[in-house]
């Protein structure tokens, strides 16, 4: 079984590849915590694999609430895999207290968060894609194997990143208040539909959104007139659409 949490794609797009080389069933986090539903009841000696992106160098902490209602065997085989657009600091080591780990990988996907980061540009991103696309048969094979691997980039100055820049950044930077339509909204839902925690409603034709985002810029890059913005600051820089980047292979 592999859970995974995605707001542009980069891990759903790794955990169904994943899946498919593991033969696995891949499902989506954000139907949980949408629907309110209980993670199901798992096998005696199953995989079980976690696949998240990094924010600010930790896991979102709607995956932490996740995992943390999981029933593992004490046989199971448990993994996780992050997309990061660089580095993840300590986040997987501050993440294995939550859900013990006997494997874990990071993968570099193409930059995402456009409030702080201008996006890769096409090249760099097509690069990121295809390095992680010639990973991914090792790490299944090792997944298979269920080897104990620690294939994890931490970057530099991991514990200040982990512990000290994401504390800061989930207390004074993950707020919905900045998001805004400037142009013209045809109202079509699709940010409603992206934002995997329910965080966002259609109100008089406009999406209007509540408190409980995680800041994963998933409306932002959907919406198909590119009118949603976040602050000013979103404005010049572009929008990531996975898809036209594996249409270029």
């Amino acid at each position: 079984m592999i859970f995974y949490f995605s707001g542009n794609g980069n891990s759903r797009w790794v955990a169904e590849q994943v899946a498919q080389g593991t033969g696995d069933v891949a499902m989506n986090i954000a139907g949980f915590i949408k629907d309110k539903h209980t993670p199901p009841v798992l096998k005696p000696g199953e995989r079980v694999g976690i696949i998240f992106p990094i924010h600010s160098w930790y896991a979102p902490r709607v995956v932490v609430d996740f995992v943390r209602q999981l029933q593992v065997p004490e046989d199971a085989y448990r993994y996780a895999i992050c997309t990061c657009g660089d580095d993840v600091g300590k986040g997987m080591q501050r993440f294995s207290r939550h859900f013990p780990l006997d494997a874990a990988w990071s993968v570099q996907m193409p930059n995402t968060y456009i409030p702080m980061f201008n996006l890769d540009s096409t090249e760099k991103a097509q690069r990121k894609v295809d390095t992680t696309r010639g990973f991914i048969p090792g790490i299944v094979a090792d997944i298979k194997a269920r080897k104990p691997v620690w294939q994890v980039h931490e970057g530099a100055l991991p514990q200040l990143k982990t512990y000290v820049i994401n504390a800061l950044f989930v207390k004074f930077s993950i707020r919905s208040k900045p998001f805004r339509v400037e142009g013209e909204c045809i109202s079509c839902g699709i940010c409603v539909h992206t934002c995997p925690v329910g965080n966002i409603d259609l109100q008089n034709g406009l999406p209007v959104w509540s408190d409980h985002c995680v800041h994963c810029m998933g409306c932002i890059h959907a919406c198909p007139k590119g009118v949603i913005q976040y602050g000013k600051v979103t404005r010049k820089r572009g929008r990531y659409h996975l898809e036209s980047l594996l249409q270029l292979e």
